[in-house]
C-alpha cells in the first residue's frame, strides 16, 4: 500500500505576478484507490491487485494544478479536524495554496473510494459529510476578492451555497467557473452567472437529457453561460461560446492507465491560463496537455505533474487541431 507523500515547499521564481488569482471554493479529501482487472458489476465482489492512498477533492484538485500551473491560488474549503485533515492542510500549505480561510470541522474529513479497472476507466463513491456541511461567509469571500479575480467552484458544495457564492461574486465583477461533478442539483438556473461551464459527457446528459454533446453544449450556453464545455476523454472537448459557432478540439494522444483527477487538471490548468490573462481558446489545449499528462499516470494527486512539468506542458506547444460545426 502507498502512503501520501508530500512535495517540496512550492515557489514560483520563474512565473510573473498576476494581477487575477484564482480562489477555489470547494472540497479537500483523502481518496483510497483500488486497482482491478475489470469494475465490479452488481452484486460481484472483486479483488483488488494495488491499493493507493492518495490526496483528493475536486476542489484541492483544481486549487493543485492551477498552483503549479502560475496562479496565485486560494482554497476556502472545510477539512475535518483529524489526522487526514492535518494531512491536507500540510499539502496545501507546501503547494504555497492560501488556506488562512480552511475551515477545520467537527465532521471527518471526506474520502473517496475510487475503483479503477485495466483500461484507466473508474467509479468513484464520496464521502460528503465536510463539504455538504461546509457555509463560506459569502460576504468574508467578497472581501477577499477584487474585480477579475477567477472564483471556481465544483459540484460538492451545496445547491444554496453554490447559488448565492456565483450570484454574489459574479455581479461584483469576478470571474467564474463551475464544473458541476458530482451533479447533485440542476444548476442549469445558476448559469446566467456562470463565465466558464465544465461538464463532462454524462454530467451534460443529466443536466440537458440531451445524448447528443455538441446539442447539449449549445442548450448550456443558451441557458446562460458564456463558455460551455463538454469533455469527452479521447475524443476532445466540445465547446459553445455564446454567439459563436460550437466547436470541437481533439484530444492530445494519451496512453490512459487512470482517467482520476483528468477533468479536475483540465479545470485547474484552464483557468490558471484565463487568469493569467489568456483567451479560452489559447488556454484550452494547454489545459488539454495537462489532462492527458495524468491519464498517463496512476493515482489522483500523486498524477499531477511537476512544476517544471507543467511549465513545458502549458507554455511551449502549439494549439491542437480544431474543428468547426
Amino acid at each position: 500500500m502507498n502512503d501520501i507523500s508530500h512535495p517540496a515547499p512550492a515557489s514560483h521564481p520563474s512565473y510573473p505576478s498576476h494581477p487575477a488569482r484564482v480562489i477555489v471554493v470547494g472540497n479537500a479529501a483523502i481518496d483510497l484507490t483500488l486497482r482491478v482487472d475489470e469494475l465490479p458489476r452488481a452484486g460481484e465482489t472483486s479483488l483488488a491487485l494495488s491499493t493507493r492512498f492518495d490526496f483528493g477533492g475536486k476542489g484541492a484538485n483544481q486549487a493543485v494544478i492551477a498552483s503549479r500551473a502560475g496562479a496565485h491560488v486560494a482554497l476556502w474549503a472545510a477539512v475535518g479536524n483529524d489526522a487526514d485533515g492535518e494531512r491536507i492542510v500540510v499539502m496545501l500549505e507546501q503547494e504555497g495554496i492560501d488556506i488562512q480561510h480552511l475551515e477545520r470541522d467537527t465532521h471527518a474529513t471526506d474520502m473517496s473510494i475510487v475503483t479503477v479497472d485495466a483500461y484507466g476507466e473508474n467509479t468513484i463513491v464520496t464521502r460528503n459529510e465536510a463539504a455538504n456541511a461546509y457555509l463560506p461567509d459569502i460576504d468574508q469571500l467578497e472581501a477577499a476578492t477584487r474585480p477579475g479575480d477567477w472564483v471556481v467552484l465544483q459540484g460538492n458544495l451545496g445547491e444554496a451555497v453554490t447559488r448565492d457564492v456565483l450570484r454574489h461574486l459574479h455581479r461584483g465583477g469576478r470571474h467564474t467557473m463551475l464544473n458541476p461533478g458530482p451533479v447533485r442539483f440542476n444548476c442549469v438556473p445558476m448559469l446566467h452567472d456562470v463565465d466558464v461551464l465544465v461538464v463532462n459527457r454524462v454530467e451534460a446528459l443529466t443536466l440537458t437529457k440531451q445524448p447528443d454533446a455538441e446539442h447539449a453544449a449549445r442548450m448550456l450556453c443558451e441557458a446562460g453561460t458564456a463558455h460551455a464545455l463538454v469533455t469527452l476523454g479521447s475524443d476532445g472537448v466540445i465547446v459553445c461560446d455564446r454567439d459563436v459557432a460550437t466547436r470541437q478540439v481533439a484530444a492530445p494522444r494519451a496512453h490512459a492507465i487512470d482517467t482520476v483527477g483528468a477533468g479536475d487538471a483540465l479545470c485547474g490548468a484552464l483557468v490558471a491560463g484565463l487568469a493569467r490573462g489568456s483567451t479560452l481558446t489559447a488556454a484550452l489545449p494547454a489545459a488539454m496537455r495537462v489532462a492527458a499528462y495524468v491519464v498517463e499516470h496512476p493515482g489522483t494527486y500523486s498524477s499531477f505533474p511537476e512544476r517544471a512539468d507543467m511549465r513545458v506542458l502549458t507554455d511551449s506547444l502549439q494549439p491542437l487541431q480544431t474543428r468547426t460545426s
